[in-house]
């Protein structure tokens, strides 16, 4: 009863979230309960891998999220799968490893090598038609009950309309490309249009110009507009994600 309780006052505290930090926040609370500490959403989730979808990261790898924008989108099997779905599933437990093709399998060892070898994946469905897909990195070994999993789903679902809520159609952004998401991402983490280009390996001229698209995308005039642009909108992560990032690759290290 006492645990029945405390998931309805966690999923209480989803509706209720003001704004996307605090939704985050809400989310990993609920999840907790299941002992479930790193999870990620994408989105829009449509049948075209190649459509840019939103990372939405809380504590997965820093490395994967990066490698997902600019490549392991195109061969990851799991949005495709949970589209297949009308429920919730567990990977690897509820897929055939051989309906896969040799690059979607490739994509579970690279996941695996990252501490997201096991998951719970569903999707997620808002208003208009908008869809996204949820992934709770599952921790153990032995594979979740199936009320866990039902849970899980209803967490998704219940955050992912709130999220739809907080960011509306009416003030949502013209889309950014997976590249303009990665420069936002430096660029909100306080690195200059040259660090960014080092990173990056692409010249400084060429990250001026995604910098410029970005703000003409926002209609701001300034990184830190911009920065505040992108946190309401959830298209990139707060401290305390990257420290709970942190900590799990420490882990992973160890």
């Amino acid at each position: 009863m006492a645990e029945k309780q405390a998931m309805m006052a966690a999923l209480g505290a989803i509706r209720a979230a003001p704004d996307v930090v605090p939704l985050r926040a809400a989310v990993m609370k609920a999840l907790a309960l299941h002992g479930i500490e790193a999870c990620f959403f994408l989105a829009p989730l449509v049948d075209n891998p190649r459509v840019g979808r939103i990372v939405t990261n809380m504590g997965v790898s820093r490395i994967w999220e990066r490698q997902y924008r600019t490549r392991l989108r195109l061969i990851d099997p799991l949005p495709r799968l949970a589209m297949a779905r009308v429920s919730a599933f567990v990977w690897l437990w509820d897929i055939e490893l051989a309906a896969l093709d040799p690059a979607e399998r490739r994509y579970l060892q690279i996941a695996a090598r990252h501490g997201m070898a096991r998951g719970i994946g569903s999707v997620c469905y808002g208003p208009n038609g908008r869809a996204g897909f949820l992934g709770a990195i599952w921790p153990r070994k032995e594979n979740p009950s199936d009320e866990v999993v039902l849970s899980v789903q209803q967490i998704g679902q219940v955050s992912f309309q709130r999220y739809c809520r907080i960011v509306r159609e009416e003030f949502a952004v013209e889309p950014l490309s997976n590249r303009e998401l990665e420069v936002l991402d430096w660029m909100c983490r306080g690195k200059s249009n040259p660090v960014i280009a080092l990173i990056l390996g692409v010249s400084r001229s060429t990250v001026d110009t995604y910098v410029r698209r970005i703000f003409a995308k926002f209609d701001v005039t300034d990184r830190v507009a911009a920065c505040m642009r992108a946190h309401s909108l959830g298209l990139t992560v707060t401290d305390e994600v990257e420290r709970r990032i942190a900590r799990g690759e420490a882990r992973d290290r160890d």
